[in-house]
């Protein structure tokens, strides 16, 4: 094979077709017909031999990455900065915001402690995330695609599809909330308002990655601002009681215990895994051992910056709300007021903080809540880009997706305000917890399953200690979900001993059954592909175009067929269309400066 720079060009367009807009499937047909762009990650004015140019990233390459040394690079961690905050988002919705404000004001600081496991398990199952990326240069819905049989894979679609819609109402309610609490627009125009975010996604899909990634990143910090700035004027928490809500685990009665599995779920969204393994693909660099391990440094060490954030704002959240509540006021002999703020903070604590911290704390809440519903739709629109992708082979444009999605998520949203009125808002936001609770295993036992296989994942697979230490993670998760769903049946009365109650009861017991079994076959099937000389050849470090010329007939090599040859060659294909805003051309490398790139 030549080294020149013909040969390296070679590698650097293959390697951008992870995230072109025009790509072949596996069958051979293309995936999408969507304009290519010309520009590069580093805004540097280049046109190189190819006409390819410099200008609006839509991938970030990292040179240096197989470098000898192992010091921590500033320079290399600044290049990667970017999936995490858009992966954040999901820490950070308005679902999080009600849940940690009901905390909050029915608790005190009392669990903190919640919020900072729930962060620490969601860092470990998002770098369970970056190492199956990295691995196999595929996102967890590809990979998914070739593990299942198609009518699994279609219920699998079809119930994440439902989880990135369910994740979509607490935007929609979040947005109008936020809306009505800034402009006074009644909450049905605001959840009609929601639907033109689309025309926001189509504006910054043209900008690419980095334009994206900081604009998301603006949004956390208008978060972070608001919260910390609302936490300061409290003059904080109690410091002993807030120190002592992080460490010790304590869950006072039946609905703390509720109320702290909401926690949990509201932090560890489905979509996020899909979305996160699928943005670590936009950082592209020569491939080798050396640089894939490096790069998973830098990617988790990214995702905990990322989560540390969210983290701060989470506990702000909760300790603006246990001070305030405490501090407010107001005239409640009745004791209908707190309720009201309990069954919908969302409406009710900004008047709360308005009476302890001034007209200025209510406007700092809205602000921070219509941050958190616009950057929860973009990252969701592009975790059902993937999903759809991943699963179905199948691409439609981005915009059209956002409406979609959308559409799905307005429509009983808006019926649910015009037959019910605003104050059964909030109850959607619960129900969308329930169907992302409900989904999660779904997506997370796959998730663990290849991490801790040596034939998908390879040298970059889970020790025996881990991979216990993740199956237990997901037997915990599962747990929790099946508690907070029974608890949540039990209060809502439906089942009883009338007609109706009993008919219910049945439905349930099937639906238990149903979902305890699929969770069970999950667990209990073994991994049936083997990716392990794709996973080699990456480890390697070998070019991308010998992969291609295994689809002509190539020669073996070191004893590896054709056929797997082909096989590599046919998911590069695949993984060209995988995400059509982030594609960049690059010009070719130096002569000598080869390698293949993720």
């Amino acid at each position: 094979m030549s080294s020149g720079v013909g040969a390296t060009m070679t590698d650097r367009e293959i390697a951008d077709g992870l995230f072109a807009a025009d790509a072949e499937r596996s069958d051979g047909g293309v995936l999408g017909t969507a304009a290519r762009s010309t520009s590069r990650g580093d805004d540097d004015a280049f046109v190189g031999p190819s006409g390819s140019s410099k200008g609006d990233a839509r991938s970030v390459h990292i040179a240096g990455m197989d470098d000898d040394t192992e010091t921590f690079s500033v320079r290399k961690f600044l290049a990667f900065l970017g999936p995490g905050f858009l992966m954040c988002i999901g820490y950070v919705d308005p679902g999080n915001f009600e849940s940690d404000l009901q905390a909050g004001v029915q608790y005190g600081y009392s669990l903190l402690w919640v919020l900072l496991w729930a962060t620490i398990a969601g860092l470990f199952v998002q770098a369970m995330c970056v190492r199956l990326a990295l691995a196999t240069g595929w996102h967890l819905a590809r990979v998914m695609r070739d593990e299942y049989p198609p009518r699994v894979r279609y219920a699998l679609w079809v119930a994440t599809e439902l989880a990135i819609v369910a994740s979509d109402i607490p935007e929609v309610i979040g947005t109008a909330l936020a809306l009505k609490l800034i402009f006074g627009l009644p909450t049905a125009w605001g959840v009609g308002v929601t639907s033109l975010s689309t025309l926001l996604f189509l504006g910054l899909q043209s900008f690419g990655v980095r334009k994206l990634e900081a604009f998301i990143g603006a949004l956390v910090g208008v978060m972070s601002v608001c919260f910390v700035a609302q936490m300061s004027l409290l003059g904080g928490g109690d410091g002993g009681e807030v120190v002592a809500g992080i460490v010790a685990p304590v869950i006072r009665d039946p609905n703390a215990l509720f109320i702290a599995i909401s926690l949990l779920g509201a932090v560890v969204m489905p979509h996020n895994l899909f979305l996160h393994s699928a943005l670590v693909l936009s950082r592209t660099f020569a491939l080798g051992e050396r640089a894939l391990r490096s790069a998973y440094k830098y990617n988790v060490a990214e995702c905990a910056a990322a989560l540390l954030v969210t983290l701060v704002i989470n506990f702000a959240v909760v300790i603006v709300a246990a001070r305030s509540i405490r501090d407010a006021d107001f005239h409640d002999p009745t004791g209908e007021r707190r309720q009201g703020i309990i069954d919908r903070p969302l409406q009710n604590a900004p008047e709360m903080l308005k009476d302890v911290l001034g007209v200025a704390a209510k406007g700092m809440f809205a602000a921070a809540l219509l941050a958190s519903g616009q950057s929860s739709t973009i990252t969701g629109t592009y975790a059902g880009q993937f999903v759809m992708e991943g699963f179905l082979e199948l691409r439609i444009d981005p915009v059209l997706r956002a409406f979609l999605t959308r559409s799905a998520a307005i429509v009983p949203s808006l019926l649910v305000i015009l037959i019910a009125g605003d104050e059964y808002a909030e109850f959607l936001i619960v129900v969308s917890s329930v169907i992302l609770f409900v989904q999660l295993p779904y997506a997370l036992i796959p998730l663990v399953k290849f991490c801790g296989d040596p034939g998908i994942a390879g040298p970059l697979a889970l020790d025996l200690k881990t991979a216990r230490a993740t199956r237990v993670l997901c037997v915990v998760v599962v747990l929790a979900n099946s508690i907070l769903l029974v608890q949540m049946i039990h209060e809502s009365r439906a089942v009883n001993g009338t007609a109706g109650g009993v008919f219910v009861g049945f439905l349930v017991a099937f639906a238990a059954v149903a979902y305890v079994g699929s969770i069970a076959w999950l667990a209990a099937r073994p991994v049936s592909q083997n990716l392990a000389t794709r996973v080699e050849r990456r480890m390697r470090g070998e070019r991308a175009e010998r992969l291609a010329g295994a689809d002509d007939g190539g020669i073996d090599d070191g004893g590896i067929g054709g056929e797997a040859r082909g096989d590599d060659a046919r998911g590069d294909r695949e993984m060209r269309g995988v995400a059509s805003a982030f594609r960049v051309d690059t010009p070719p490398l130096p002569p000598g400066d080869g390698g293949s790139r993720v």
